[in-house]
């Protein structure tokens, strides 16, 4: 008996400590489960959102030096699509690679690809739709992101202030939403706005945009907005 108390003794609060490692160990190893459970949107849970990536293929957008607009378009995507579907929503790309919607690496036909583009997103039934693209300026100094929707689309006009109120967040834009009678607003049925993340014709801009960790706060925003949207204009059935 006098064994056994001299050894607890001895040894009890190490075991104490021992057993604090473990537990926080184990804590540690809940932890990316507990982070994934509490990022969830009720304003996006089951949601079905289609993020058109501008782009791709032959048509590489805009461009400075080696830098294209479709490259970072995707990243951008990517970005977006990983965020949005953190938070529960179903999420499409209409391109997840280096090509455009006609699939074909000739005779490139703008016509055909903004076509099958309208049709793959309204193909989707989502509840709305969001088109990544990126600005460029013959002036160095034209700067800001900007958010266009349909001309004849209340809702449209919506989802567009609301995207734009949390971008300005993180852009500083002093741009306005704008409405625009682009072919892939104004031929889809879905609801949906053109976002233009900013200029890659600016310097600094063009540094932002080609940053990794600037294409995470811009989907924060994003998905931001599209949740305050939602939560105001498409209640859950």
């Amino acid at each position: 008996m006098r064994l056994v108390w001299k050894y607890t003794k001895r040894y009890g609060w190490w075991l104490c400590f021992l057993g604090f490692i473990l537990l926080f160990l184990w804590i540690l190893q809940l932890r990316p489960a507990i982070e994934e459970v509490t990022t969830i949107d009720h304003r996006l849970a089951g949601r079905k959102i289609t993020i058109d990536v501008g782009h791709g293929g032959l048509d590489n957008g805009a461009t400075y030096g080696n830098i294209r607009e479709d490259e970072l378009n995707l990243k951008i995507a990517q970005a977006l699509k990983a965020e949005l579907e953190k938070r529960g929503a179903i999420v499409t790309l209409t391109r997840d690679g280096d090509y455009d919607m006609t699939m074909r690496d000739h005779h490139y036909s703008k016509q055909d690809d903004m076509y099958l583009r309208a049709q793959k997103i309204d193909a989707e039934e989502s509840v709305l739709f969001v088109s990544i693209h990126l600005n460029a300026s013959s002036s160095s100094s034209a700067w800001g992101s900007q958010v266009f929707y349909y001309t004849n689309s209340e809702q449209g006009q919506l989802l567009a202030k609301s995207i734009h109120q949390e971008m300005q967040k993180v852009t500083g834009t002093r741009k306005s939403i704008q409405s625009a009678n682009f072919y892939v607003l104004r031929a889809t049925a879905t609801t949906g706005v053109l976002i233009e993340c900013g200029f890659i014709s600016h310097p600094s801009e063009r540094g932002q945009l080609s940053n990794s960790s600037y294409h995470e706060k811009l989907a924060i925003a994003i998905s931001d907005g599209i949740g305050n949207y939602l939560e105001s204009n498409v209640p859950l059935e």
